[in-house]
């Protein structure tokens, strides 16, 4: 009977287990550092969908199918570094603009098809060892 007491006494815990003050703050700092980073992408996100809203609206704006291009008069206004241009050169500077938010846009749309073959390359290699 002496022999299972001492292998009962052998199998209880010595110490109390817990995380270390240490591994704590290590685990707040990655999650603190994990919530940064969704809040990096969410402002790329907002930052991608205004790019796109100023395309969208600047083409509908200069083509004449926005109702505030159609109720007011046909010239072309634009500020540039707070001085205020008009006419021509105005309408010059505004399509080089829109031309540039354009061009952005289809880079943009190429890098997500690209990412997206990678991805669904890898999910295919993936699913094929299985």
């Amino acid at each position: 009977m002496d022999e299972y007491q001492d292998i009962k006494e052998l199998l209880k815990p010595q110490r109390t287990i817990g995380a270390s003050p240490a591994l704590r703050q290590r685990i707040r700092a990655a999650s603190a550092q994990k919530h940064s980073i969704i809040g990096t992408r969410w402002w790329w996100s907002a930052a991608a969908a205004a790019c796109m809203v100023l395309t969208v609206g600047a083409v509908a704006l200069f083509n004449g199918k926005g109702s505030i291009a159609s109720s007011q008069s046909s010239e072309c206004i634009v500020y540039v570094a707070g001085h205020k241009t008009s006419g021509d050169a105005a309408q010059a500077i505004a399509e080089a603009d829109v031309a540039k938010m354009e061009q952005f846009m289809r880079t943009v749309a190429q890098q997500n098809a690209a990412e997206q073959e990678k991805v669904d390359q890898f999910m295919q290699h993936k699913s094929s060892e299985k």
